[in-house]
């Protein structure tokens, strides 16, 4: 095999490897349609809130993982749970609910660290 058709045989693997992955990840991974931001996830059980603060307006709980599109965070109120503390929340919008701004707790958001790199400040 010469170098030019190992390199291009190598460079089709990787893409393939890619749209594998991206298929796996499958509907649960993806944002929503029609939103900008930060594809990620939020667990079940999270609270999604009209601010990030645990006595602001509660829109609704998930119910499963579900996708969501994060835009920004802010250091809000502080919880843990689970062992996790952070004071951390996203903004952004949360599939299943009508609200371009609702606000999920940091440890229920499925980003890895908080603040998540990539996440700008709101």
């Amino acid at each position: 095999m010469t170098r030019r058709s190992m390199s291009t045989a190598a460079a089709g693997l990787v893409l393939g490897t890619a749209v594998s992955l991206l298929a796996a990840a499958g509907p649960a991974g993806a944002a929503p349609s029609g939103t900008s931001g930060h594809a990620t996830t939020v667990q079940a059980g999270s609270n999604v809130r009209s601010g990030p603060f645990l006595v602001a307006r509660l829109y609704g709980t998930t119910t499963k993982v579900t996708p969501a599109n994060m835009d920004c965070w802010l250091e809000g109120d502080q919880a843990t749970a689970g062992g996790y503390t952070t004071e951390i929340w996203y903004r952004g919008t949360v599939t299943g609910y009508p609200y371009s701004n609702a606000w999920v707790w940091g440890g229920n958001v499925n980003v890895g660290a908080d603040p998540a790199p990539g996440i700008p400040r709101c």
